[in-house]
């Protein structure tokens, strides 16, 4: 009998035995069907932070030594206007308010170019020379204009004269009266020939002017003159060739002030509003942001694109900004209304959504859950969960959130 007992205890010892040297091979098998043994309940904080514990539900209690570990920073809920960004690709173009077409004033044939694109032009300047039968036909019809209106005036002076002598000879009874009515009309119509001659006058003078070549020049010549300071971007015309009056000559743009046309997609059409703030990123070394605001946003969508483009004014005194260039376009939509905010670095996400840590104490922080609006990469905008004035964790909220979630699946650390 004893010897029995002898080897079942021996048994045990070796069964024992075999239990702790084996342990560490069946455990991950014994965890992949859920059988493995529980887990201690205790273990060990990687901070040494042993005030991490909650003590009650939601809310977090750190101690300064654990919140100097965690690097925590605060900030305080505001109120602020509402300002939402929207990014987008944009594309430089010429104010057509500033930009000339330049037409020839009569047909000719070109006798000198003076300019080429990409020249810089003043106004008053010219910038090609026609040798123009027009401006010939012209000076010969203000000619015989003057010389018909002084044949009408010297006619009507002799009308007039004839009036007077009637009127005399008519109290002596020298003539009859309807002798002084018929003068009377012929000098009205010897005045109505004088106005007409000072019409026809008055009309060849101004197209002689419109014509008439610049001081210096030949007469039957004409010039195209640029009325704007700015850059020839086109030239229709070259030497020799015979032009009419239908062709643009010169394409003369102001680049002082020019415009970015930003492509607006979808509910972002009606969140950009005139006036709106906007920054200009551009290719351009020396000068890379430019600063302008929304001056419209076209009411026709581009039926290709399905986007409508905003039309932004920027001030381009250095011509740094070209025609065509690829911009890129953040306009800060104002929303018209104001709003509670939070520094973006309070809000974590959980698969239960939004949540932000409130201090409520000075080792007191409490889990708020928050519905948030307008978000930007410095601070968000939320609906509820959070009172102005509040202060709430930063920099460092994640620490909280892990202790937290540590706190509600059962570690004690």
């Amino acid at each position: 009998m004893l010897a029995v007992f002898a080897c079942l205890i021996a048994a045990a010892s070796a069964g024992w035995w075999y239990r702790e040297a084996a342990k560490p091979y069946f455990e991950p098998v014994l965890g992949l069907i859920g059988l493995a043994p529980a887990a201690p309940d205790t273990v060990p904080s990687p901070n040494g932070a042993a005030s991490e514990q909650p003590t009650e539900d939601n809310v977090v209690r750190l101690d300064a030594d654990g919140q100097r570990r965690l690097g925590l920073a605060f900030g305080q809920s505001e109120t602020r206007r509402i300002i939402l960004p929207v990014r987008t690709p944009g594309m430089v173009a010429f104010d057509e308010r500033r930009v000339t077409r330049l037409k020839p004033r009569t047909a000719g044939r070109v006798l000198s170019l003076s300019v080429q694109p990409g020249d810089r032009v003043k106004a008053g300047q010219t910038l090609a020379t026609l040798d123009a039968s027009g401006v010939l036909d012209a000076r010969s019809g203000l000619a015989a204009a003057q010389a018909s209106l002084g044949e009408a005036q010297a006619t009507e002076k002799v009308a007039e004269t004839n009036l007077k002598r009637g009127s005399d000879l008519v109290k002596m009874g020298g003539v009859a009266q309807a002798e002084v009515d018929r003068r009377q009309v012929d000098l009205a119509k010897a005045h109505a020939a004088t106005l007409s001659a000072h019409a026809q006058v008055d009309l060849y003078r101004a197209q002689y002017e419109r014509l008439a070549p610049a001081p210096g020049q030949a007469p039957g010549t004409s010039a195209i003159v640029s009325p704007i300071d700015g850059v020839v971007t086109a030239a229709g015309i070259t030497l020799g060739e015979v032009v009419d009056t239908n062709r643009d000559a010169f394409t003369v743009a102001d680049p002082s002030q020019i415009q970015v046309l930003a492509n607006l997609y979808g509910h972002d059409i009606a969140t950009v509003k005139e006036g709106d703030r906007a920054t200009i990123e551009a290719p351009v070394a020396a000068h890379p942001r430019f600063e302008g605001r929304v001056r419209s946003v076209n009411a026709a969508i581009d039926p290709m694109t399905n986007t409508a483009p905003a039309r932004i004014e920027i001030a381009n005194p250095d011509g740094s900004l070209r025609a065509n260039m690829f911009v890129s376009v953040e306009i800060a939509a104002d929303l018209g209304r104001d709003g509670l905010t939070v520094p973006a670095a309070a809000i974590q996400q959980t698969e239960g959504g939004p949540i932000a840590f409130v201090r409520i104490g000075d080792d007191r922080f409490e889990k708020r859950d928050v519905t948030l609006g307008v978000q930007r990469t410095d601070w968000v905008e939320v609906r509820s969960g959070i009172q102005f004035g509040e202060t709430v964790a930063t920099q460092g909220s994640f620490g909280l959130k892990a202790i937290l979630m540590r706190a509600l699946l059962g570690s004690t650390d």
